[in-house]
């Protein structure tokens, strides 16, 4: 799967590390569009800490480096995909503090 990853010039992992140690990752994907002026959107999932390592500003840190790549990819949009779980354990608050705003008109299918 890395080297799938490796291959793919629209997906980036994110990774944090502490003491050597992976604690972190986050993913983007950018899709070329030909709306929105041609600019491209990015997706952001897989936005992940480990519990030992959660309230420390791993995660902002990640998506402002992951905020960023898109901002000089000039996407119109960023869409981070996140569960409802996460509304109640801090990691929507996160999402909010970095512009991001909720949207119900989400569907999804499982293949």
């Amino acid at each position: 799967m890395w080297r799938r990853i490796a291959d793919s010039p629209d997906v980036t992992v994110y990774h944090a590390e502490s003491d050597g140690r992976p604690v972190g990752t986050a993913c983007l994907s950018i899709l070329p569009t030909i709306t929105y002026n041609c600019r491209p959107t990015a997706f952001v999932e897989a936005v992940v800490v480990r519990y030992d390592h959660r309230r420390r500003g791993v995660a902002r840190l990640m998506l402002e480096s992951v905020l960023d790549t898109a901002r000089r990819k000039s996407c119109f949009k960023v869409q981070l995909l996140t569960h409802k779980r996460h509304a109640i354990d801090g990691a929507h608050d996160l999402y909010r503090s970095l512009g991001f705003e909720a949207s119900g008109g989400t569907v999804k299918r499982t293949v």
